[in-house]
C-alpha cells in the first residue's frame, strides 16, 4: 500500500503594518514623557535629610524659632524625679520614675493659620540618635500637646519626656507641623531646639533632679 505523505502548506508571511504616522508620534511623545518622569522621580529619592534640611529651622533656648507655619520657643529646662498629673476623676495626683522627667517650658505661636500639636508631632530626640515621645503618665491637658496654637498670642506649656540619663547629653527637642493622618508629608516644616545639655550640664543636671515639679497651673 502506498501512502502519500501530505505537507501542510507554507504559511505565508504578510509584512507588518507600518504604524500610522501620528501613532508613532504618540509613542515616541509618551516614551519622552515617562523619562522625563523617570529623572523626576529620581531627584526626588535623595536621602532624607537632604530633603529636609532646608525645612528644619535650628535654634536654642531662649530663641524663637520660626518654622514656616508655626514658631516656638523653649524658655527653661528641669529634670524632675516625679511630677503631678490628674487623674480620671480629675483630682490632683503624682507619678515618680526611676528615670528622669524632663520638664520643658515651650511656648508656640502661628503666624496665620491656627495648628493644633498632636503627641507625634513633639519629639526629644537624645544625643546618641534615639527618639521619645512626651510621657504617656502625665495628662496631656496640662501640657502643649493637644492645645491649638492660634495667630496673634502664644500660648505656654510644659512637656514632658521620661528618659533615662544617658539620653540627655545632646538632647534636642523637635516639633514637627501637623499634617494629615492619611498623607506622610516629608516636606513638612519643623524646629529643632538645642538644650544645650553637653555631658557635664546634662550630668549636673541630672543630678540635681528635683524631688517633685508641679505641673498644675503652668502655662497661661
Amino acid at each position: 500500500m502506498v501512502t502519500t505523505e501530505v505537507r501542510p502548506a507554507a504559511a505565508v508571511e504578510s509584512a507588518p503594518a507600518k504604524a500610522p504616522f501620528l501613532t508613532r508620534t504618540g509613542r515616541f511623545v509618551l516614551g519622552v514623557a515617562l523619562a522625563a518622569a523617570a529623572v523626576y522621580a529620581q531627584s526626588l529619592a535623595m536621602p532624607f535629610e537632604q530633603k529636609g534640611s532646608f525645612l528644619t529651622r535650628h535654634g536654642s533656648v531662649g530663641q524663637i524659632v520660626s518654622a514656616d507655619r508655626f514658631n516656638a520657643r523653649v524658655s527653661k529646662v528641669t529634670a524632675a524625679k516625679a511630677v503631678d498629673t490628674r487623674d480620671s476623676t480629675g483630682k490632683t495626683a503624682k507619678v515618680q520614675t526611676s528615670h528622669v522627667f524632663l520638664v520643658l517650658d515651650v511656648s508656640g505661636t502661628v503666624d496665620k493659620e491656627p495648628l493644633q500639636l498632636g503627641s507625634s508631632d513633639v519629639w526629644l530626640h537624645s544625643g546618641d540618635g534615639r527618639r521619645y515621645q512626651a510621657t504617656d503618665k502625665v495628662d496631656p491637658s496640662l501640657t502643649l500637646v493637644g492645645k491649638w496654637l492660634q495667630a496673634g498670642w502664644w500660648i505656654s506649656r510644659p512637656l514632658v519626656f521620661e528618659v533615662p540619663k544617658e539620653a540627655l547629653p545632646g538632647a534636642k527637642l523637635v516639633i514637627t507641623a501637623p499634617t494629615s493622618p492619611l498623607v506622610v508629608d516629608s516636606f513638612a516644616p519643623e524646629a529643632e531646639i538645642d538644650l544645650g545639655l553637653s555631658d557635664a550640664a546634662a550630668a549636673k543636671l541630672a543630678a540635681e533632679a528635683q524631688e517633685f515639679h508641679s505641673l498644675v497651673g503652668a502655662g497661661s
